[in-house]
């Protein structure tokens, strides 16, 4: 059996998630000005390859450089993770997740002690669309340095998935802090994964890219691994897959570490390249105190503001309780709105028509098959163009005895799209 030769910096890179061969004994560890070569054995071969193969690209790597640079001269530096619920931790636990296996591997390795803070951002069963519109105030308003985006498995690949996932990337890198965005991809056992249009955004907007599915598909197809290695249900890593995940994002720094080049100043794309009309979105929630001229709340009619909270949102309500159909009334600026409500599987919600100007846009359904109690944020319109627009939410004649909750509301005003 012929034992094949790598680099320490290999060496280095499968150290630092825990899973690892350099792990074991006799193995040589090294400093980044050494380096040596160790052997590996065919199985330790095979986990390297597969950690390799995580590798996308590294993309323009200024603003990364710029905020480790940061880390390592002992300023305050943030890493959030914005995503469903594999950021959020489900399989894992808070301390075993990728998000903290990763961010303690960043503070790790390029922090100075305690300098590097961490922001976990992800909820579960949530898509783009609401991870941009809460995106100001889950990241950027916690002067985010590095930023991590993993949507792949809970997206669709519609284009109100492609515009809200680009919209969701342009704001981050808008921001005044200059934030590096990260991407990351997963995938669930049935192959389900949106890689493919996110990885030509990532592409287009220069960004570094890391792949689960291209790391652990090839190993299932081979034999080599099954599911059950990385995940207890259909989707989510289990503490190994998590462990793993994080070893990826590793590599992918390890190699950063290990490379040889100066890169241009980042410069931001000026057009998006599948659509960004839902870029620098505005959110209010139900405790919203009429502070932006762009979006009033006025009359609250059939609804009552309530004291309930769901993931991600814990400062209320806005709570039909199956009497009464009075409206829900607003006056927005923009080009676009949303609503983030309660959904779940039950006969119990109701649903509601939302009326803009005084014509009706849509019907906005409560009771979703696939819902189970999570917040969801469902489009009620889409301009070309930015408007004033006149809002009624008014729950519909078959709702009586049934429960609407809308916890916040969100619109853009993008016309450059």
């Amino acid at each position: 059996m012929n034992i094949k030769k790598i680099t320490a910096v290999a060496c280095a890179i499968v150290m630092a998630a825990g899973m690892t061969a350099c792990e074991k004994e006799n193995k040589t560890a090294v400093t980044e000005t050494t380096v040596t070569t160790v052997e590996l054995s065919p199985e330790e071969q095979i986990h390297y390859d597969m950690v390799q193969r995580s590798f996308v690209q590294f993309g323009n790597t200024h603003r990364i450089e710029a905020k480790l640079a940061k880390a390592a001269g002992g300023e305050e530096t943030t890493i959030a993770y914005i995503g469903g619920s594999i950021t959020e931790g489900i399989g894992g636990t808070p301390e075993t997740c990728y998000a903290k296996l990763s961010c303690n591997y960043i503070a790790e390795n390029f922090g100075t002690g305690d300098n590097v803070k961490y922001v976990n951002a992800g909820i579960s069963g949530t898509p783009s669309i609401l991870g941009n519109i809460r995106a100001e105030r889950d990241v950027l308003d916690k002067n985010a340095d590095i930023v991590f985006i993993e949507f792949a498995v809970n997206d669709g690949g519609d284009q109100l998935y492609k515009e809200s996932f680009e919209s969701l990337v342009r704001t981050i890198l808008s921001s005044e802090n200059e934030p590096a965005v990260i991407l990351l991809f997963t995938v669930t056992e049935d192959g389900h994964t949106c890689q493919e249009h996110m990885k030509q955004i990532g592409e287009y907007y220069e960004l570094p890219m890391i792949s689960v599915p291209d790391a652990i598909q090839p190993e299932f197809e081979a034999g080599r691994m099954v599911w059950d290695d990385y995940s207890d249900d259909s989707s989510h890593p289990n503490e190994n897959g998590h462990a793993l995940v994080a070893e990826f994002i590793s590599n992918w720094f390890e190699q950063l570490k290990a490379r040889d080049a100066v890169e241009a100043e980042y410069k931001m794309k000026p057009i998006g390249k599948f659509g960004n009309a839902y870029d620098n979105a505005f959110m209010a929630e139900a405790d919203y105190d009429n502070s932006n001229e762009n979006l009033t709340i006025g009359e609250t009619g059939s609804f009552n503001l309530e004291s309930r909270s769901i993931a991600g949102f814990p400062n209320g309500a806005w709570v039909y309780s199956g009497e009464g159909a009075e409206p829900l009334k607003m006056n927005i600026k923009g080009n676009s709105f949303f609503l983030v409500c309660r959904r779940q599987n039950s006969a119990s919600m109701g649903k509601f028509e939302v009326y803009i100007n005084g014509a009706k846009a849509t019907t906005i359904d409560t009771n979703q098959s696939d819902g189970w109690g999570d917040p969801w944020a469902f489009q009620a319109i889409k301009w070309q163009s930015v408007k004033d627009m006149e809002v009624e939410i008014v729950p519909t004649a078959d709702s009586a005895g049934k429960t609407i909750e809308i916890y916040a509301v969100a619109c853009t005003q993008n016309s450059s799209f």
